[in-house]
């Protein structure tokens, strides 16, 4: 495994993991394409089972330049909307073994060839040169930067999914998306001698978000929020006539659709994604559905809910607390959800784009309440690069560098090796 913040001399190997224990996966396919061979691989009595032999470990190596495996199904989108199962071209080797009784497979991959793959996993290969080199650079600092290692107990650096960062093999791979490693290979994001801790998510809807506000750690410099655009509007989204007011407008920023509009938009994002424009967007319950929605993300809490308040919001309006309020067995019960990441989990059937939103009521002639619509924008946690502004400003010609130094402040360009 990386070790956190070790400054690399040379280009490291990385550990993906593709499919991972909680995927409670039993079986699975590889084929060689270097060996013509097909693997048929199941889990037998905590062990993995081919051709009716027993293995603890097994491991699949390729030895030619442009060989590779296919790797059929893997899970993607873990717990989004959009998630499915797919299948894979992945170079490097693969590791496979048993943990849980359930599939452990590990792509072990030099480091600036996976990058070639998250460029056009995260986005399109359609997507402007030096916005695919400005995603290519992040994506490289975060990674070795390694903070968050969230998979550490696994033994490996990052999954290939959102948890982490998107890696769906060599499929979308083009000349362009290679350019964008080769021209930036070894380069890095740094402050203070250290390599930035490069967040990035779809749309920060106009404003993106402080890392502390989103994640239990401590503010960084380079991790601030910034309006995304030529100006620095600042809505007070403690005030809800100006909340209502920023998401039911058009603010000239970088991710808005007058910068992508939602046509250009679905060439741009990647494949997997559900097609759409998430600048700014809303959903409509009536008050039996959110009760029953939220009692079954959080467990029977509720008759009937008749109040959702925002308790806490960050810079960018997302809310970090959020309070619900009804009744259960005829008596007053409240909830406070105390993180963006939950809201967005329990707010939504699958997963609500962010928490940068606001709640319309209606009310019947007894005042009780019976719709509510969210009325917000973005797409995810808004920390750091917001990929969709990333295009919007890589349209009005602006360099990678240019990108990176708007979304990350006080960070430095270096290479770091050859």
């Amino acid at each position: 495994m990386l070790i956190k913040n070790e400054i690399p001399t040379e280009e490291p190997i990385i550990s993906i993991g593709i499919v991972l224990p909680n995927d409670n996966q039993k079986t699975v396919d590889i084929f060689s394409t270097e060996k013509n061979k097909n693997y048929s691989i199941s889990v037998d009595d905590n062990k993995i089972s081919m051709n009716n032999i027993l293995y603890d470990i097994l491991q699949l190596e390729n030895t030619v330049e442009d060989s590779y495996f296919i790797i059929n199904p893997v899970t993607i989108g873990r717990g989004f909307h959009w998630g499915k199962k797919i299948k894979l071209k992945l170079p490097g080797n693969l590791e496979v073994k048993v943990s849980e009784n359930s599939l452990f497979v590990i792509n072990h991959i030099k480091l600036e060839t996976y990058l070639m793959c998250v460029a056009t996993s995260e986005m399109s290969s359609n997507c402007p040169p030096s916005f695919l080199a400005s995603q290519t650079i992040a994506a490289r600092s975060w990674i070795i930067a390694a903070s968050e290692q969230k998979h550490f107990e696994l033994g490996i650096d990052a999954c290939n999914d959102d948890c982490c960062q998107r890696y769906q093999g060599i499929g979308n791979l083009t000349h362009g998306s290679k350019l964008a490693t080769q021209s930036t290979r070894g380069k890095f994001l740094l402050h203070n001698d250290e390599i930035c801790d490069t967040r990035y998510s779809k749309s920060c809807g106009g404003i993106s978000e402080d890392n502390e506000n989103v994640w239990d750690e401590e503010p960084k410099k380079y991790l601030r929020s910034i309006f995304d655009g030529k100006e620095s509007i600042k809505p007070n989204f403690n005030n809800l006539d100006e909340t209502k007011k920023w998401f039911n407008s058009q603010p000239n920023c970088y991710c808005n659709e007058k910068h992508v509009n939602s046509k250009d938009l679905k060439k741009y994002i990647g494949k997997v994604d559900k097609k759409g424009n998430y600048f700014r967007w809303e959903f409509d319950y009536s008050i039996e559905e959110f009760t029953e929605l939220v009692n079954e993300k959080l467990g029977y809490l509720f008759d009937l809910i008749s109040s959702i308040k925002p308790l806490r919001r960050g810079k960018s309006g997302r809310i970090l607390e959020l309070k619900l309020e009804g009744v259960k067995n005829e008596n007053d019960h409240s909830v406070i959800i105390k993180s963006e990441y939950e809201i967005r989990r329990v707010l939504h059937p699958s997963f609500l784009y962010s928490s940068a939103f606001y709640i319309a009521e209606n009310f019947d002639s007894k005042n009780c309440l019976t719709k509510i619509k969210l009325k917000g924008g973005g797409w995810g946690h808004g920390v750091g690069l917001c990929q969709i502004g990333g295009i919007g400003m890589a349209l009005k010609n602006k360099s990678a560098s240019e990108i990176l130094s708007h979304y990350f402040p006080s960070s430095i360009l270096k290479k770091l090796y050859d």
